[in-house]
């Protein structure tokens, strides 16, 4: 009996349990005396949901291709823990006609599909519970949840016990600074606006590394985010505000909001940066500042209903104009971008259907769309995943790359060559010198370290844009699938999006075959990989 195998672990931390399974689902057709054709496997995938399972998808394309006879596994729930997965995986199964047996239930039949996926799906349900109760009993002894929050940084060592610390947290003394400088100018009256200037005319960098934003200091009311409204730096922690929820439809976890009597809130006076009458009275001002926003809320509700039927039409045909005004939307994913191969010139759409080339003697004349679709669809699918990974292996690749390299050793020697140069006046002049001149030295030497940095920051873009992804078959799957999508209906508008860009000129070649008596076309394509990794490396 042909069989396959299939094993999944949940995370990085278990890095050798799929091969343990698959160890062992060998050993057991070995004994059963079975044939293993294929074995498929997820890494670190949790086993809530199916979607987006690279292993899993390609087993069942293999089901339906007919590659095996049945299906062997350590425990059902290694294919899913979901009630409605493992019963429409199990359905599809049926109806191909493969069996699926595991080695702790034997042959699986509706009874197992019923019992063992209530069984899985309350294990899932109690296992959140728990992680749950941890978090909050963690975050109760003191620990801070999360990753890393500006004006702190995570302490790394070992407690009393010896166990390596968790969720504890110690203050920067110069983030904390400007902590304390932001709540002081909001509190003195300043626009939000024009505190993010203040902070990037001193080169004092966003928590994100770039320059300030309003949105980074008040985030959003609802949810609390925000530099300003961050409880942490009046030393209390507050946990318990979000909850998570599948959606049944994509299998993607969205988070919604608990009740305010829900949350709770820990103190931690260690931690505290800000004055708890500095906080409160910028809470206050925050309040007061989106009374507008409010007093507009209430304005809709009691609009009258013509009134918001009128504005609303207005909208809708503002839409449309700009719509019509745009540039953008083309369904052709050669528009623009033919060039014919014999006269090295653009090919262009002259009526209905057909595209030429401009000599009245070339063999590329009123080709029909249908024809170029053929010869350019056949070109795609010759690009191999190794085509992607030589052009970022080519020479003049890693050329680029080591110029960008040397642009950042030398932007990086100049800021701290510039950062001597401020120690050296400090220690030569003093702190407390407070002449024009020296000042307006300081301020040269600050705006010089903040133009450096931002180098810096450029160049390392440029060149984190340039190195070769880790996700080259990844990436080469999704060209293919949009591909596929073309091949179905070539003017599908949501592939030519994706594709468009990828892809710089298309070159046509004219042949003629002598015993069909016709002309027939093939296609070069010239490729944009690094947009191709820009518009297809994304993560879904």
């Amino acid at each position: 009996m042909r069989v396959a195998i299939y094993a999944r672990h949940s995370t990085d931390r278990q890095a050798t349990s799929s091969h343990d399974q698959i160890t062992r689902c060998e050993a057991y057709c070995l004994a059963k005396k079975y044939q293993i054709t294929d074995i498929y496997y997820d890494e670190a995938f949790s086993g809530a949901m199916m979607e987006n399972r690279p292993g899993i998808a390609s087993l069942l394309m293999a089901a339906f291709d007919n590659r095996f006879d049945r299906i062997i596994c350590e425990d059902l729930s290694r294919i899913s823990r979901d009630q409605a997965d493992i019963a429409h995986f199990f359905k599809k199964m049926v109806f191909v006609g493969i069996e699926v047996e595991t080695i702790s239930e034997g042959v699986i039949n509706e009874l197992h599909i019923g019992l063992k996926g209530t069984m899985n799906a309350l294990y899932l349900k109690d296992l959140s519970d728990k992680t749950h109760r941890g978090m909050v009993a963690a975050v109760l002894r003191g620990s801070v949840p999360g990753g890393r929050t500006y004006g702190y940084e995570i302490v790394r060592g070992l407690d009393e016990k010896g166990e390596l610390l968790h969720g504890k947290r110690k203050i920067v003394p110069a983030e904390a600074e400007t902590i304390r400088k932001i709540f002081a100018l909001y509190q003195s009256g300043e626009k939000l606006r024009h505190i993010c200037q203040t902070l990037d005319r001193m080169g004092i960098p966003a928590p994100s590394g770039g320059k300030w934003a309003p949105t980074t200091l008040v985030g959003t009311r609802v949810r609390k985010t925000g530099l300003l409204r961050n409880t942490l730096y009046r030393g209390i922690v507050t946990f318990n505000r979000m909850q998570y929820r599948k959606n049944p439809e994509t299998g993607k976890k969205l988070s919604v909001m608990r009740p305010e009597s829900e949350w709770i809130h820990v103190p931690i006076p260690e931690l505290q940066i800000v004055e708890d009458a500095t906080f409160d009275a910028v809470q206050a001002l925050l309040d007061e500042r989106s009374s507008k926003a409010n007093e507009y809320r209430e304005t809709v509700k009691l609009r009258d209903p013509v009134e918001t039927e009128a504005i609303a039409k207005s909208r809708i045909r503002d839409w449309r104009e700009r719509q019509i005004k745009t540039s953008g939307k083309v369904f052709a994913l050669f528009a623009g971008r033919l060039k014919c191969a014999h006269h090295h010139i653009r090919m262009g759409a002259h009526w209905a259907d057909r595209y030429s080339c401009k000599h009245h003697q070339c063999a590329n004349r009123a080709v029909r769309y249908t024809d170029l679709m053929e010869a350019v669809l056949a070109a795609t699918l010759r690009l191999k995943p190794e085509d992607i990974a030589a052009y970022y292996q080519s020479e003049k690749m890693q050329r680029k790359r080591q110029r960008h390299v040397r642009l950042i050793e030398k932007s990086q020697q100049k800021l701290e060559a510039l950062r001597n140069r401020a120690e050296q006046a400090l220690s030569t002049f003093g702190i407390g010198s407070d002449t024009k001149e020296l000042k307006a030295w300081f301020e040269d030497n600050t705006e010089q370290m903040r133009l450096a940095r931002l180098d810096i920051d450029r160049e390392k873009r440029a060149l984190a844009a340039l190195s070769p992804p880790a996700n080259i078959r990844e990436i080469h799957t999704r060209f293919t699938k949009n591909i596929e999508k073309l091949r179905v209906w070539s003017r599908d508008p949501e592939a030519v999006t994706q594709l468009r860009n990828t892809m710089k000129t298309y070159t046509i070649t004219a042949h003629w075959d002598p015993d069909g008596k016709r002309w027939y076309r093939t296609c070069e394509i010239d490729y944009d990989f690094p947009a191709m990794v820009r518009i297809l490396g994304q993560k879904k």
